[in-house]
Protein backbone atom coordinates (compact mmCIF):
# COMPACT_ATOMS: atom_id res chain seq x y z
CA UNK A 1 0.00 0.00 0.00
CA UNK A 2 1.15 3.53 -0.78
CA UNK A 3 2.39 4.91 2.52
CA UNK A 4 0.69 8.25 1.89
CA UNK A 5 -2.75 6.57 2.02
CA UNK A 6 -2.21 4.98 5.42
CA UNK A 7 -3.82 6.41 8.51
CA UNK A 8 -1.51 8.16 10.92
CA UNK A 9 -0.36 7.83 14.48
CA UNK A 10 0.51 11.27 15.85
CA UNK A 11 2.64 11.57 18.98
CA UNK A 12 2.42 15.06 20.46
CA UNK A 13 4.36 16.58 23.34
CA UNK A 14 7.87 17.48 24.49
CA UNK A 15 11.15 15.55 24.36
CA UNK A 16 9.53 12.68 26.29
CA UNK A 17 6.94 12.38 23.51
CA UNK A 18 9.80 12.43 21.01
CA UNK A 19 11.30 9.46 22.82
CA UNK A 20 7.99 7.57 22.61
CA UNK A 21 7.65 8.41 18.92
CA UNK A 22 11.11 6.99 18.22
CA UNK A 23 10.33 3.79 20.12
CA UNK A 24 7.10 3.35 18.15
CA UNK A 25 8.94 3.85 14.85
CA UNK A 26 11.01 0.80 15.79
CA UNK A 27 7.90 -1.41 15.73
CA UNK A 28 7.49 -3.30 12.42
CA UNK A 29 3.86 -3.93 13.34
CA UNK A 30 3.06 -0.23 13.64
CA UNK A 31 5.15 0.79 10.64
CA UNK A 32 3.31 -1.72 8.50
CA UNK A 33 -0.11 -0.37 9.43
CA UNK A 34 0.43 3.36 9.97
CA UNK A 35 2.42 6.46 9.16
CA UNK A 36 3.97 7.64 12.40
CA UNK A 37 4.32 11.38 12.89
CA UNK A 38 5.92 13.49 15.61
CA UNK A 39 4.37 16.78 16.69
CA UNK A 40 6.27 19.01 19.10
CA UNK A 41 3.75 20.78 21.31
CA UNK A 42 4.97 21.85 24.71
CA UNK A 43 5.24 25.64 24.74
CA UNK A 44 3.45 28.13 22.52
CA UNK A 45 6.76 29.13 20.93
CA UNK A 46 7.82 25.50 20.48
CA UNK A 47 5.11 24.04 18.28
CA UNK A 48 5.53 22.13 15.04
CA UNK A 49 2.98 22.27 12.28
CA UNK A 50 1.38 19.24 10.68
CA UNK A 51 -0.78 19.26 7.58
CA UNK A 52 -4.53 19.16 8.11
CA UNK A 53 -4.52 15.97 6.04
CA UNK A 54 -2.31 14.31 8.65
CA UNK A 55 -4.85 15.13 11.35
CA UNK A 56 -7.79 14.11 9.17
CA UNK A 57 -6.19 10.67 8.69
CA UNK A 58 -5.30 10.23 12.36
CA UNK A 59 -6.17 6.81 13.76
CA UNK A 60 -4.34 7.18 17.08
CA UNK A 61 -3.34 10.40 18.82
CA UNK A 62 -0.87 9.99 21.68
CA UNK A 63 -1.13 13.35 23.39
CA UNK A 64 1.05 14.50 26.27
CA UNK A 65 -0.68 16.75 28.79
CA UNK A 66 0.84 19.19 31.25
CA UNK A 67 -0.20 22.14 33.37
CA UNK A 68 1.22 24.65 30.87
CA UNK A 69 1.10 23.05 27.42
CA UNK A 70 -1.01 24.92 24.84
CA UNK A 71 -3.95 23.31 23.11
CA UNK A 72 -2.97 21.01 20.27
CA UNK A 73 -3.47 22.94 17.00
CA UNK A 74 -5.94 21.40 14.54
CA UNK A 75 -7.09 18.76 17.01
CA UNK A 76 -10.66 19.49 15.92
CA UNK A 77 -9.81 17.96 12.53
CA UNK A 78 -9.14 14.45 13.82
CA UNK A 79 -11.83 11.90 12.84
CA UNK A 80 -14.54 10.88 15.28
CA UNK A 81 -13.16 7.33 15.36
CA UNK A 82 -9.62 8.46 16.20
CA UNK A 83 -8.40 6.90 19.43
CA UNK A 84 -6.99 9.62 21.70
CA UNK A 85 -4.60 8.40 24.41
CA UNK A 86 -3.30 11.01 26.83
CA UNK A 87 -0.22 10.67 29.01
CA UNK A 88 1.29 13.11 31.54
CA UNK A 89 4.51 15.06 31.31
CA UNK A 90 7.04 13.67 33.78
CA UNK A 91 9.23 15.71 36.07
CA UNK A 92 10.93 15.27 39.46
CA UNK A 93 11.55 18.75 40.83
CA UNK A 94 11.76 17.48 44.38
CA UNK A 95 15.22 16.01 43.72
CA UNK A 96 16.58 19.46 42.80
CA UNK A 97 14.68 21.94 44.99
CA UNK A 98 17.07 24.87 44.42
CA UNK A 99 16.98 24.70 40.65
CA UNK A 100 16.41 27.91 38.69
CA UNK A 101 16.90 29.16 35.15
CA UNK A 102 20.35 30.75 35.07
CA UNK A 103 20.42 33.95 32.96
CA UNK A 104 24.04 33.18 32.02
CA UNK A 105 22.98 30.02 30.21
CA UNK A 106 22.60 30.73 26.50
CA UNK A 107 22.17 28.32 23.56
CA UNK A 108 25.30 27.75 21.50
CA UNK A 109 26.09 25.67 18.43
CA UNK A 110 27.80 23.09 20.64
CA UNK A 111 25.12 23.23 23.38
CA UNK A 112 21.66 23.95 21.89
CA UNK A 113 20.13 24.16 25.38
CA UNK A 114 23.17 25.96 26.77
CA UNK A 115 26.10 24.41 28.66
CA UNK A 116 24.25 24.43 32.01
CA UNK A 117 20.46 24.37 31.49
CA UNK A 118 19.92 23.45 35.15
CA UNK A 119 20.88 26.39 37.34
CA UNK A 120 21.00 26.66 41.12
CA UNK A 121 19.75 29.71 43.03
CA UNK A 122 21.95 29.10 46.08
CA UNK A 123 25.17 29.07 44.08
CA UNK A 124 24.06 32.17 42.17
CA UNK A 125 23.36 33.91 45.48
CA UNK A 126 26.86 33.17 46.76
CA UNK A 127 28.50 34.17 43.49
CA UNK A 128 26.65 37.50 43.64
CA UNK A 129 27.96 37.91 47.20
CA UNK A 130 31.54 37.52 45.94
CA UNK A 131 32.35 33.84 46.48
CA UNK A 132 34.75 32.17 44.05
CA UNK A 133 33.37 29.25 42.04
CA UNK A 134 35.39 26.83 44.20
CA UNK A 135 34.06 28.32 47.43
CA UNK A 136 30.47 28.45 46.19
CA UNK A 137 30.57 24.79 45.09
CA UNK A 138 32.11 23.65 48.36
CA UNK A 139 29.70 25.70 50.48
CA UNK A 140 26.77 24.35 48.51
CA UNK A 141 27.62 20.70 49.13
CA UNK A 142 28.27 21.37 52.83
CA UNK A 143 25.04 23.33 53.37
CA UNK A 144 21.93 21.80 54.90
CA UNK A 145 19.41 22.57 52.16
CA UNK A 146 16.63 22.36 54.74
CA UNK A 147 17.82 25.78 55.89
CA UNK A 148 17.04 27.10 52.41
CA UNK A 149 13.82 25.27 51.55
CA UNK A 150 10.99 23.34 53.20
CA UNK A 151 11.76 20.00 51.56
CA UNK A 152 8.73 18.21 52.96
CA UNK A 153 6.33 20.89 51.74
CA UNK A 154 8.07 20.92 48.37
CA UNK A 155 7.67 17.14 48.16
CA UNK A 156 3.95 17.37 48.94
CA UNK A 157 3.33 20.12 46.38
CA UNK A 158 5.21 18.30 43.62
CA UNK A 159 3.40 15.02 44.09
CA UNK A 160 0.03 16.78 44.38
CA UNK A 161 0.59 18.48 41.01
CA UNK A 162 1.70 15.20 39.44
CA UNK A 163 -1.38 13.48 40.84
CA UNK A 164 -3.63 16.12 39.23
CA UNK A 165 -2.13 15.35 35.82
CA UNK A 166 -2.29 11.61 36.37
CA UNK A 167 -6.02 11.78 37.10
CA UNK A 168 -6.58 13.59 33.79
CA UNK A 169 -4.50 11.14 31.74
CA UNK A 170 -5.42 7.81 30.14
CA UNK A 171 -1.95 6.44 30.91
CA UNK A 172 -0.70 6.95 34.47
CA UNK A 173 2.93 6.96 35.57
CA UNK A 174 2.75 8.39 39.10
CA UNK A 175 2.26 5.14 41.01
CA UNK A 176 5.36 3.64 39.42
CA UNK A 177 7.36 6.77 40.25
CA UNK A 178 6.06 6.94 43.82
CA UNK A 179 6.66 3.22 44.45
CA UNK A 180 10.17 3.16 42.98
CA UNK A 181 11.95 6.52 43.17
CA UNK A 182 13.57 5.75 46.54
CA UNK A 183 15.01 2.42 45.37
CA UNK A 184 15.90 3.34 41.79
CA UNK A 185 17.19 6.43 40.06
CA UNK A 186 14.24 7.31 37.82
CA UNK A 187 15.39 10.78 36.74
CA UNK A 188 18.76 12.22 35.75
CA UNK A 189 17.45 15.80 35.84
CA UNK A 190 14.13 17.35 36.78
CA UNK A 191 12.60 16.79 33.31
CA UNK A 192 14.62 13.88 31.90
CA UNK A 193 13.82 10.31 32.96
CA UNK A 194 16.55 7.72 33.41
CA UNK A 195 16.74 4.51 31.39
CA UNK A 196 14.64 2.46 33.88
CA UNK A 197 11.89 5.08 33.73
CA UNK A 198 12.08 5.27 29.95
CA UNK A 199 11.78 1.49 29.68
CA UNK A 200 8.67 1.61 31.85
CA UNK A 201 7.20 4.41 29.72
CA UNK A 202 7.83 2.48 26.52
CA UNK A 203 6.29 -0.72 27.85
CA UNK A 204 3.25 1.09 29.23
CA UNK A 205 2.51 2.80 25.92
CA UNK A 206 2.96 -0.41 23.95
CA UNK A 207 0.61 -2.16 26.38
CA UNK A 208 -1.98 0.59 25.81
CA UNK A 209 -1.69 -0.01 22.05
CA UNK A 210 -1.84 -3.79 22.54
CA UNK A 211 1.29 -4.22 20.45
CA UNK A 212 4.42 -6.13 21.54
CA UNK A 213 7.34 -3.83 22.34
CA UNK A 214 10.48 -4.54 20.29
CA UNK A 215 13.63 -5.70 22.01
CA UNK A 216 15.82 -2.72 21.24
CA UNK A 217 18.36 -0.45 22.84
CA UNK A 218 17.02 2.87 24.12
CA UNK A 219 20.15 4.90 23.38
CA UNK A 220 18.82 6.20 20.05
CA UNK A 221 15.22 6.93 21.11
CA UNK A 222 16.38 8.70 24.27
CA UNK A 223 18.35 11.17 22.17
CA UNK A 224 20.11 13.80 24.27
CA UNK A 225 17.95 13.37 27.36
CA UNK A 226 20.78 11.63 29.18
CA UNK A 227 23.56 14.08 28.29
CA UNK A 228 23.53 15.81 31.68
CA UNK A 229 23.00 13.99 34.97
CA UNK A 230 22.54 16.62 37.67
CA UNK A 231 24.04 15.67 41.06
CA UNK A 232 21.69 15.10 43.97
CA UNK A 233 22.44 17.18 47.04
CA UNK A 234 23.27 14.95 50.05
CA UNK A 235 20.67 16.70 52.22
CA UNK A 236 17.96 15.95 49.67
CA UNK A 237 19.07 12.31 49.38
CA UNK A 238 18.92 11.91 53.16
CA UNK A 239 15.57 13.67 53.53
CA UNK A 240 13.93 11.57 50.81
CA UNK A 241 15.69 8.36 51.91
CA UNK A 242 17.09 7.67 48.44
CA UNK A 243 18.50 4.18 48.92
CA UNK A 244 20.24 4.21 45.53
CA UNK A 245 22.16 7.38 46.32
CA UNK A 246 25.95 7.06 46.46
CA UNK A 247 27.87 10.09 47.79
CA UNK A 248 30.95 8.88 45.88
CA UNK A 249 29.13 8.61 42.55
CA UNK A 250 30.12 10.63 39.50
CA UNK A 251 27.64 12.24 37.14
CA UNK A 252 27.58 12.36 33.38
CA UNK A 253 28.24 15.73 31.80
CA UNK A 254 28.14 15.12 28.06
CA UNK A 255 31.24 12.93 27.41
CA UNK A 256 32.69 13.29 30.93
CA UNK A 257 32.03 11.89 34.37
CA UNK A 258 32.24 14.57 37.08
CA UNK A 259 32.17 14.49 40.86
CA UNK A 260 29.43 16.68 42.42
CA UNK A 261 32.07 19.22 43.47
CA UNK A 262 33.57 19.44 39.99
CA UNK A 263 30.14 19.67 38.39
CA UNK A 264 29.09 22.55 40.61
CA UNK A 265 32.50 24.26 40.41
CA UNK A 266 32.25 24.25 36.62
CA UNK A 267 28.67 25.42 36.78
CA UNK A 268 29.63 28.28 39.10
CA UNK A 269 32.58 29.26 36.88
CA UNK A 270 30.96 29.18 33.45
CA UNK A 271 30.21 32.42 31.61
Amino acid sequence: MDKSHRRTIIVSGNCQASFLYKTLVESPVLRREYRLLRHRNFKSREQDSLALEDFSKCAILLEQISHKAPELPNKEHIPADCRVITFPVLWMNILWPMEVDDPRNKPTEQYPAGPFPYGDRTILEWLDAGDSPETAARRYLETDIREKADLQRYYEINFAKAEQLDRRADIQFLKYVYDNFRDNQLFVSRNHPSMPMLRYMRQTVYDALDVPAPESDLSWPSGGMGDIHVPIHPTVAAHLNLRWYDPEATYKYFSEQLTPFEYYRRYAAFT
